[in-house]
């Protein structure tokens, strides 16, 4: 009897051990989480772009990471590409003409992307639906005043490019590094937006800027730029700055001044032994 209870009690224990052990290594998979987004830039090439992260003390770019890109398509779901994530923890999937003919007449394009996860990171999925709109930048001028025009467009129902009313469109000037935000409005119903031409914003030296429309992170069109240049702006001289070094023809101003100081002082002493000399044989003569 006390053996048949020993056996019982151990069975239990090895269970709930087992249990126990699972538990703690579920427990110990670390959180990940992936965001996605399809962009459109200047020169029309269309990505989507999937971001995984991973929960250390905080959310943290998880790198070199296999990233699996399937398109959506009715009750359909076909492998794209498996992508290995970079250091900023993104995989970036080059969309072809070919995927793009291929979504439909209106465009409409639905993907979705997954992490299968290890056995020390939990998987995570995540999939977009996206429409392809497009944007162009133009300039107009009534008598004396400056005006930028953005027109939106995006497929109708049978697949033309129509007037794309009430988007949210914000307009930069392009730097080198960085964009400066001049305005932000909603397209009106004709598709345009119109807006005063920063005439005080500084250029190049012929006054040649580049005007920056940009739709972010919408819901259906996801990100959207593209680009137009006029020379509308205000020139800024290009600022030589003359620089003095050993390999120039101007010497340094430090040399050329420690040159005269070196200088005037032998020719001081040189002057000043001649009139010793001088004296001396004066005083000679006198006595």
């Amino acid at each position: 009897m006390n053996l048949r209870f020993i056996s019982i009690a151990l069975l239990f224990s090895m269970i709930w051990a087992t249990a126990s052990n699972l538990s703690a290594q579920e427990a110990e998979l670390i959180t990940t989480k992936l965001q996605a987004g399809y962009f459109k830039d200047q020169a029309n090439q269309e990505r989507v772009v999937a971001k995984l992260l991973r929960k250390n003390e905080r959310y943290e770019p998880f790198p070199n990471a296999e990233i699996q890109f399937f398109a959506l398509k009715d009750t359909s779901r076909t492998l794209l590409q498996k992508i290995n994530t970079d250091e900023k923890g993104e995989a970036v999937l080059i969309l072809s003409e070919e995927l793009k003919a291929s979504s439909g007449p209106t465009g409409l394009m639905a993907f979705e992307m997954t992490y299968a996860g290890d056995t020390k990171t939990e998987s995570a999925s995540k999939d977009i639906q996206v429409s392809p709109a497009q944007l162009k930048v133009a300039f107009f001028q009534e008598d004396t005043s400056k005006f930028i025009s953005v027109e939106a467009a995006a497929p109708d129902a049978t697949g033309a490019m129509a007037p794309l009313a009430g988007l949210e469109i914000g307009l930069f000037v392009k730097g080198t590094f960085s964009y400066l935000s001049i305005a932000k409005d909603v397209s009106g119903p004709d598709g345009k937006l119109v807006v005063p031409f920063p005439l005080t914003m500084p250029g190049d030296s012929a006054g040649v800027i580049t005007i920056a429309a940009k739709v972010e992170d919408n819901d259906i069109y996801g990100n959207l730029e593209s680009w137009g240049v006029i020379n509308w702006a205000k020139p800024v001289p290009i600022e030589e700055k003359v620089r003095r070094g050993l390999g120039d023809t101007d010497a340094p101003l430090w040399m050329v001044y420690t040159l005269i100081v070196l200088l005037s002082a032998v020719w001081f002493h040189y002057a000043y032994v001649i009139y010793l000399v001088i004296k001396i044989k004066l005083a000679k003569h006198h006595t």
